[in-house]
């Protein structure tokens, strides 16, 4: 009975440790956490314009964001994430805020992931330094990665 008793108790404490180690990493923003693609997209962008992709985070999470000039981006362009409020200011060409950690200037590509809190926020890509021809950026926005 001793025998039995000690057997079982040791495979009870192989399939304990065995899970433990075989169990998926919790993540930031909370326990198993699935990745989730907000857009993942090629955008044209007229010569020196911009285009927005806007979305809502509705709680904290890690926030992924990735640009890859496809097409007429030698020159660069930059990009920031903001809240929907400074985009305005953006296009009025005043003073807003942007999350330094999502910023890229004059870029050809750019791939930054950071914690962000739950809110609206707008990603900019603006194509700036290219005055005579449109450009074609892939963007991809992922919470969780």
């Amino acid at each position: 009975m001793l025998k039995s008793a000690s057997a079982v108790l040791c495979l009870s404490v192989a399939v304990a440790l065995t899970s433990m180690m075989l169990a998926p990493t919790a993540h930031a923003s909370g326990l198993f956490s699935k990745t989730e693609v907000i857009f993942d997209e090629d955008v044209a962008i007229p010569s020196h314009s911009m285009q927005t992709r806007g979305f809502t985070l509705n709680q904290n999470a890690t926030l992924k964001l990735e640009v890859k000039g496809v097409k007429n981006t030698d020159k660069g362009f930059d990009v920031y994430l903001m809240t929907e409020d400074n985009l305005a200011k953006f296009q009025a060409a005043k003073e807003f805020r942007h999350f330094p950690a999502f910023q890229g200037l004059q870029v050809s590509s750019a791939t930054n992931t950071h914690d962000v809190s739950a809110g609206k926020y707008v990603f900019v890509v603006h194509n700036k330094y290219n005055l005579m021809k449109g450009m074609v950026v892939h963007i991809k926005a992922t919470v969780n990665p």
